[in-house]
Order: C-alpha cells, then sequence, then structure tokens
C-alpha cells in the first residue's frame, strides 16, 4: 500500500515505561542472581531461602527480560498510523484498514504479562502488536481517539465511545476527547 509518509504517525515506546519495565525486569534478574550469591554463601539462617526464592525467580525474571529486550532498541518504533479514509495501522508484520477495525484495546498477554495492542477486524481476525510494556496506557488511548476513531466504521466506533466513558484511567487523568461522544 502506498502511504503519505508525511501524514504517518509513529507509536514509539514511552521512555518513562522503559525505565519502569527495564527497572522491573533487569533488577528483578539482578536481585535474583544476588540472592543466589549470598545464599551460597551460608552466612545467614536464611541462606537456604535465598538459593531457594534465587532459584525459583531467575528463570521467570531471565525469560521477561530476554521477551522485553526489543522495546529498548534506540529509534523503536511500535507500530505506524496513517489516518485518512483508507488509513491503515501498520506494525512490522501486519497492515490493518482503519474502516476494518471492530474493536481495538490493550490486553495483558498470560505468559509474558505485557500489554499489546488487539485487534479485532470485523472479517473475526485478530492480530496483535507487541508493545513490550513500553507503551503508555494514556499514549495508546489518545492516539487512538485522535487518528483512528474518526475513521471506524460505526458499530468500532459505539463500542470505542463506550471503552473511553467508562475507563477509569481515562477519568481519572479527565481526559478530554478531541471527537465528542
Amino acid at each position: 500500500m502506498n502511504h503519505n509518509p508525511e501524514a504517518e504517525v509513529k507509536i514509539k515506546p514511552s521512555t518513562f515505561m522503559r525505565a519502569w519495565s527495564g527497572l522491573f525486569t533487569i533488577g528483578g534478574t539482578a536481585v535474583c542472581l544476588f540472592l543466589i550469591f549470598q545464599g551460597f554463601q551460608f552466612s545467614s539462617a536464611y541462606s537456604i531461602l535465598y538459593i531457594g526464592a534465587g532459584v525459583i525467580f531467575l528463570p521467570i525474571m531471565s525469560y521477561l527480560t530476554v521477551w522485553g529486550l526489543p522495546g529498548f532498541l534506540p529509534g523503536k518504533v511500535l507500530f505506524s498510523i496513517y489516518p485518512g479514509e483508507n488509513g491503515t495501522i501498520v506494525s512490522k508484520k501486519i497492515s490493518i484498514k482503519l474502516s476494518d477495525i471492530q474493536d481495538i484495546d490493550l490486553e495483558r498477554n498470560r505468559f509474558t504479562l505485557y500489554n499489546n495492542v488487539a485487534v479485532k477486524t470485523t472479517n473475526r481476525k485478530k492480530y496483535v502488536i507487541k508493545t513490550y510494556n513500553a507503551l503508555n496506557d494514556f499514549t495508546f488511548y489518545e492516539r487512538i481517539d485522535e487518528f483512528v476513531y474518526p475513521y471506524m466504521n460505526p458499530e468500532a466506533k459505539k463500542t470505542w465511545d463506550h471503552k473511553v466513558s467508562n475507563h477509569d484511567l481515562l477519568k481519572s487523568l479527565k481526559f478530554e476527547r478531541k471527537h465528542g461522544l
């Protein structure tokens, strides 16, 4: 598809969310290694507990760290939005027409514990765009509301209106829509 590069809206990872995710995953892995090291010194009555906790949580934290590493690449673009009547959402592997979107939201992956953008289309296909937990919820809702919402089909707009009006985070941040209900 030919896209106008001037109209492209790049959705990039938030610096704050990258730091928060990195602190949790890399820091958690470091703490597990520290616990194992301290446990093998046997200088405390809790040494066996240190070793056990470190050994149990090290694979989990290592898995989360390795899985989230692509989100830390400099200049990373999670996905792009090309607004317009023939607009699309484009990520590395997929391209979805805005008018074909039935539902779009952030969903948590059960295995990685990271949020992903889940898009359901009118032809009942579901697409997932990885965010590596580096996309701020507020930014996601703001960008979708501004650049995707005007080009959604009427049924999808109704679903989005319901989602935005009932979202506690958006209420607490006093989110103002550019496109009214």
